[in-house]
């Protein structure tokens, strides 16, 4: 007997690594520090100010400096559009880009991004163990029940009330904006500007048409 198996109401998560992203990321570190000390109250939405978790003003998208940036990032969510069948007549057109800098210390809440069809994050600075982003099954009813699964299995994904993802340097990773997320605290033991998480995120929805 065949057992046939079908998967409805899947969570996508996307991820993409540049080649030679080191440039890029001293052009946009510079750029951000700048941006952080022009505007040092930022702005508090699923950041923890009180521990220095620092969130700019949700205008990047429109800076000059940051237009070839904020070009790859449309070219990758036009490829996962592309991927996820959406009319190609209404192509994606970013919302909002802001950027996000975690010192020792620094978290965000748990979250989602209202409003938008996919958001996303690209890391300019990485440095070790400094938090990794923590996608939750949406499912209210999965959380129910604890499912003992086989440890040993390659395969088994969709079981995982939980996905971590790796804060790397240069990756963008794209998700739905409807599914829920939180970062880790920062516990780098580097000292000084070397142990700041720094990241990009955005939000876009589909043109008009």
């Amino acid at each position: 007997m065949d057992l046939n198996k079908e998967l409805f109401f899947p969570t996508p998560i996307y991820f993409f690594d540049l080649a030679n992203s080191d440039a890029l990321n001293e052009f946009l570190k510079v750029r951000i520090y700048s941006w952080r000390d022009r505007e040092q109250a930022g702005i508090e939405r699923s950041n923890v100010k009180r521990v220095g978790a620092w969130h700019s003003p949700t205008t990047m998208d429109v800076l000059p400096e940051f237009a070839l940036f904020k070009n790859q990032i449309d070219t990758f969510v036009g490829m996962v559009f592309d991927d996820q069948r959406f009319d190609p007549k209404r192509p994606p057109r970013c919302q909002n880009m802001w950027a996000n800098m975690s010192p020792q210390g620094g978290y965000n809440r748990s979250h989602t991004h209202p409003g938008s069809l996919w958001s996303g994050v690209y890391y300019v600075q990485s440095p070790p163990d400094c938090g990794r982003i923590i996608f939750q099954d949406p499912r209210p009813q999965a959380h129910t029940m604890s499912v003992a699964t086989d440890l040993d299995a390659s395969a088994g994904f969709e079981q995982w009330p939980e996905v971590f993802h790796q804060a790397v340097a240069g990756r963008v990773i794209l998700f739905p904006s409807w599914l829920r997320h939180e970062v880790e605290a920062n516990l780098c033991r580097l000292s000084g500007r070397a142990s700041d998480r720094i990241s990009i995120s955005f939000n876009y929805t589909q043109s008009d048409g």
